[in-house]
């Protein structure tokens, strides 16, 4: 069985690939995962994931979630104010 395949990965699936880097390309400057894009090294970013309690976990989900909420509707109001030009 591949070492990555365990409960804790799987149960937090949608946190490994932003422990990677930011799906926006630019974090915002209160982004909690910019320590772990730094660590540049999925292994050690999975490692942290895995050292994280379910608090925590669920504070970077929170984190996260709101966040994309908040980027897309920027996105939208640019793409509405491009359009008028």
């Amino acid at each position: 069985m591949n070492k990555y395949l365990t409960a804790k990965n799987i149960e937090n699936a949608d946190l490994i690939a932003v422990f990677q880097r930011c799906p926006f390309e630019e974090a915002t400057s209160d982004c909690p995962f910019i320590l772990y894009h730094r660590l540049n090294d999925m292994k050690e970013q999975i490692r942290q994931l895995n050292t994280l309690d379910e608090a925590t976990l669920q504070q970077l989900r929170s984190f996260h979630r709101s966040c994309i909420v908040v980027r897309r509707s920027q996105m939208e109001l640019n793409e509405a104010n491009s359009n008028e030009l």
